[in-house]
């Protein structure tokens, strides 16, 4: 059965704005569980476990790019990343870049008092950057397709 195009790209498109929402209110939900950086029991510290929340981190990253769509061909890819969801996409990557620069920067100020690895610091600043930067993506998505 073959679907119109701009309906696909539609339902694509919202589903998007909610699957985001979902898989980064679940990634940050096991970063408040888990702490996997902050661990002192040696759990994360080795093997694949280490770089399980790099590796979940930028994949969710993946979420802002224009390749939603994909597998449904050409036309429903353009339909998809659109002008609206691309300017989405980068008005969410600028915010979370201001984020993650004023926390680096107050880690810089905090830094010598905390004690914490580099690790433990990069961690501080990709959390939550990349939490408020997909959050951000979904709301402004999904406020688009309210508006129309």
């Amino acid at each position: 059965m073959t679907q119109n195009p701009i309906d696909l790209a539609d339902r694509l498109s919202r589903r998007r704005a909610l699957g985001t929402a979902l898989a980064t209110l679940a990634f940050l939900a096991v970063q408040i569980v888990a702490r996997p950086v902050f661990r002192s029991d040696g759990y994360g510290a080795t093997g694949p476990r280490a770089y399980m929340w790099a590796i979940n981190a930028g994949a969710l990253l993946l979420f802002l790019l224009p390749i939603g769509g994909f597998v449904f061909g050409r036309r429903v890819r353009e339909l998809v990343n659109d002008e609206l969801s691309r300017a989405n996409a980068r008005t969410a990557a600028a915010a979370g870049f201001g984020l993650a620069m004023v926390v680096a920067l107050a880690l810089y100020a905090f830094a010598p008092r905390l004690g914490w690895s580099a690790r433990e610091a990069a961690y501080v600043v990709v959390t939550p950057a990349v939490g408020f930067t997909l959050l951000l993506f979904a709301w402004l998505e999904s406020r688009a397709y309210a508006h129309g």
